[in-house]
């Protein structure tokens, strides 16, 4: 169930959190942006997102955008757990952020940045506060799966 507070905050939440640029990955052989990774804290969690190429060619310059709670070094990204934190908002307006920053820092290097949904709910989530927090000329560059 809903709770009123919960609605409450969520709205005063839209401010993205900060987040910092982790670790860059290049092909050996071609020297191909290969991964970006991007790390961020809110109250209750540390989140990791990657933006990777690894569905697609290098050459093809589309990266898939992931990302969930960081469990550490040793553990596998968990992008399909549901925190319950009551701060959508301000997470993909921190995802958004992350994206302009990708696209500015990688510019020539990133066609396309794709993001899919892990369930239903998640896409309708997305496909309606992405185009809220991305600029019009990065929204163009992004394709909501």
């Amino acid at each position: 169930m809903i709770k009123l507070t919960d609605i409450l905050n969520e709205l005063d939440q839209e401010t993205a959190y900060r987040f910092i640029e982790g670790g860059v990955q290049y092909d050996d052989e071609d020297g191909s942006l290969l991964a970006v990774d991007y790390n961020f804290n809110t109250p209750q969690n540390r989140y990791k997102v990657t933006l990777y190429s690894g569905e697609h060619l290098p050459q093809d310059q589309i990266f898939a955008l992931a990302f969930g709670i960081d469990k550490g070094i040793f553990n596998a990204l968990d992008t399909s757990q549901m925190t319950g934190e009551g701060n959508v908002r301000a997470i993909i307006k921190t995802l958004a952020d992350i994206i302009e920053l990708f696209l500015k820092d990688y510019k020539g290097k990133v066609k396309r940045v794709d993001i899919e949904g892990t369930d239903e709910k998640r896409r309708r989530v997305y496909k309606a506060l992405f185009p809220k927090y991305l600029s019009p000329s990065t929204m163009s560059k992004v394709k909501i799966l």
